[in-house]
């Protein structure tokens, strides 16, 4: 298992917001729900949020 993998497993079991800066400059917060080699699922206010690793700047933990 690589870096980015432990990180995402570790925020879904912990529940733990983050925020995540988008390339183009978005900036969305939520809860990972999952994640897969392309993508990482978010709960988002209750809908989920369905976002390309390729268009992620950033991913920050809230504390």
């Amino acid at each position: 298992m690589n870096i980015q993998d432990e990180l995402l497993n570790e925020l879904k079991e912990e529940g733990k917001e983050i925020t995540v800066y988008l390339t183009r400059g978005t900036r969305i917060t939520g809860k990972v729900v999952g994640a897969d080699q392309f993508t990482i699922l978010l709960d988002v206010n209750g809908e989920k949020q369905l976002i390309y690793k390729h268009a992620i700047s950033t991913i920050v933990v809230e504390t």
